[in-house]
């Protein structure tokens, strides 16, 4: 037993003097086993971008798209749509633009989606004989409506606006996708945003 005690004794005296008397620069790469150095064996900031050669580095796997990333964009937002042009929702219930008055052009009826989901109304218009709910303007198209079984109603440039998400009815009517309004004429758009759901 007592030689069993001494034998560690020595063996951790040993150890202990060769970690702390080794000469300086006597450890260098043929004396380390590979991948004996490790993330956890290396202190903090003892590694800088001075002492790392970053043509040997190559490029970061999840980064490969990196290197035609060089100038950061804005997201445009998504192209204008005018109401009534081809290829674009027509107006419905005898609404129109308003046209000019007085020698001014009044900007027609459009509708954008920014990248935040976010769809904007511009235009004025002349709006067709009142329905149940209201003077139809024009349907917006799938994607650009209030959330599914919802209805936005806005009070805004002196009138009242009710927007159509898809799959909604009042009184018997199809709202769906529908912009509508009791405003007197000129019935203004501009300004009208609200969040895109169906």
């Amino acid at each position: 037993m007592v030689v069993a005690i001494t034998a560690l004794v020595l063996a951790m005296v040993g150890t202990g003097y060769a970690a702390v008397n080794l000469p300086k620069k006597s450890v260098g790469t043929a004396q380390l086993k590979a991948n004996a150095v490790t993330n956890a064996k290396i202190k903090n900031k003892t590694i800088t971008g001075k002492k790392l050669n970053l043509k040997k580095l190559g490029t970061v796997p999840s980064a490969t798209h990196a290197s035609s990333a060089d100038v950061a964009t804005t997201v445009p937002p998504n192209a204008l749509h005018v109401v009534g042009a081809p290829g674009e929702p027509p107006f419905t219930g005898g609404s129109s633009n308003f046209g000019s008055e007085s020698g001014l052009t009044l900007p027609g009826a459009s509708f954008l989606k920014d990248h935040d989901n976010i769809v904007h109304l511009e235009g004025v218009v002349r709006v067709g004989p009142s329905g149940p709910v209201g003077g139809e303007i024009f349907v917006l198209p799938p994607g650009f409506r209030p959330p599914s079984g919802q209805i936005v109603i806005l009070v805004a440039n002196e009138g009242t606006f009710i927007i159509g998400g898809s799959n909604v009815s009042i009184m018997g009517q199809d709202l769906s996708g529908k912009v509508l309004t009791e405003a007197e004429e000129p019935a203004i758009l501009t300004g009208i945003s609200f969040f895109a759901g169906s």
